[in-house]
């Protein structure tokens, strides 16, 4: 069966952006780290901010969002933030505990449950809520990406406080081992989906879309 996720390519506007974007934050965070600057690597994590934003704007618009442009992203995102945060522990080594927290949960927990949208024919997390609308709220609703990120950044940024920062960041750890939990209770995709579904974007009638675990 040739399905639409075979059909896809690597060569569109907003794959283009999501490696310059992967590039460009590498060089910059990688000189923060040399000088050890703090302001380049702010400057860093605002092109990482802002080039995220226009390969998500040029994915929509252009018609270009593709199971390999939602994986090459999530895998910039972990590469970019956590160059950014080992070089802000270094300027900052009280945040040590906090910032391990952290990048725990977003390299490893979050990392893998970023990638389980693959089970499913859908695009990308940000249409999770076809499979389970509790999981995609929590975890990459615009809200639950602003929880789980900026409101991190702010509160080590701001604060400076290792033992408010480790409170937060070990909250959005619970939070993610609970849906990964959650998420390891939905029926099999494979019993109410079908891989042929045109732009494998909605699920059959009584599919599994808005099933929950107990």
């Amino acid at each position: 069966m040739t399905t639409e996720a075979n059909q896809e390519t690597w060569r569109t506007w907003a794959n283009l952006v999501t490696g310059i974007r992967l590039v460009a934050g590498m060089a910059i965070f990688s000189y923060a780290a040399v000088d050890r600057n703090e302001t380049w690597n702010f400057v860093g994590l605002g092109v990482y901010w802002v080039l995220d934003v226009v390969d998500g704007f040029l994915a929509r618009t252009l018609n270009q969002e593709t199971r390999i442009g939602a994986q090459m992203d999530i895998l910039a995102d972990r590469l970019l933030v956590a160059f950014f945060y080992l070089n802000y522990v270094m300027l900052y080594p009280q945040l040590i505990v906090p910032v391990a927290l952290f990048l725990f949960q977003f390299m490893g927990i979050d990392h893998y449950l970023s990638n389980q949208f693959m089970r499913w024919p859908i695009k990308s997390p940000n249409y999770f809520a076809q499979v389970d609308k509790t999981i995609y709220d929590w975890n990459w609703s615009p809200i639950g990406k602003l929880v789980n990120s900026a409101v991190v950044t702010a509160t080590l940024v701001f604060t400076k406080n290792a033992i408010l920062g480790s409170l937060v960041c070990g909250a959005i750890l619970g939070m993610k081992i609970w849906t990964a939990v959650r998420m390891s209770r939905l029926p099999p995709p494979e019993a109410n989906w079908s891989l042929a579904l045109p732009g494998g974007q909605a699920p059959p009638q009584g599919g599994a879309a808005g099933s929950s675990p107990p």
